[in-house]
C-alpha cells in the first residue's frame, strides 16, 4: 500500500472515487491495496471520495452529491490548490458544515495541492465551556 493511501484512509476492499484530479495524480496512489475499486459514476456506497476543487462555485454545487454518495463512515477529501484565491480551508470547512459534514483531518497531497477530510457528524458534539445547555424551561 502506498503512503498516500494510508494518509487518505483506503483500505483494503474500499470503494474510492477520484473527482477532478490533477494530471498524473492517480498513478501517485500505487501500490493500492488489495480490492480496492475505483468507481466512477457512484452515486452511493462510497467508502472515500477525493474531489480536487478548482473555485468555490464548483464545490458549492458538486458537494451535495458527493456528500450523498458516501457510506456513513465514508470520508470526502476536498483538495484545492494551496495558495488559491478560488478556495481556502475556510470555504471548504463551510460548505461541508452546510451539510452536516465537519472536517476531522488536513493533509498535503504533494507540493501544490491540500485537502481538508469531511466526515457526517455521527454524535453530539460536547457544549463549549461556560454556554448554557437547552433545558424543558425554554420550550
Amino acid at each position: 500500500m502506498s503512503h498516500l493511501c494510508g494518509v487518505l484512509g483506503i483500505r483494503a476492499g474500499s470503494k474510492v472515487s477520484v473527482v477532478n484530479p490533477p494530471p498524473g495524480f492517480v498513478v501517485r496512489l500505487n501500490p493500492l491495496p488489495d480490492g480496492v475499486e475505483f468507481l466512477v459514476t457512484a452515486q452511493t456506497g462510497l467508502d472515500v471520495v477525493l474531489y480536487f476543487a478548482r473555485s468555490a462555485g464548483e464545490l458549492l454545487s458538486r458537494l451535495p452529491a458527493l456528500a450523498r454518495s458516501i457510506t456513513l463512515p465514508g470520508r470526502i477529501w476536498v483538495a484545492w490548490e494551496e495558495g488559491s484565491s478560488a478556495l481556502d480551508e475556510n470555504i471548504v470547512r463551510q460548505a461541508g458544515l452546510d451539510l452536516g459534514l465537519v472536517d476531522d483531518r488536513r493533509a498535503l497531497l504533494g507540493e501544490s495541492w491540500v485537502a481538508l477530510r469531511l466526515k457526517r457528524e455521527t454524535r453530539a458534539r460536547p457544549a463549549r465551556p461556560g454556554s448554557r445547555q437547552p433545558s424543558i424551561a425554554d420550550c
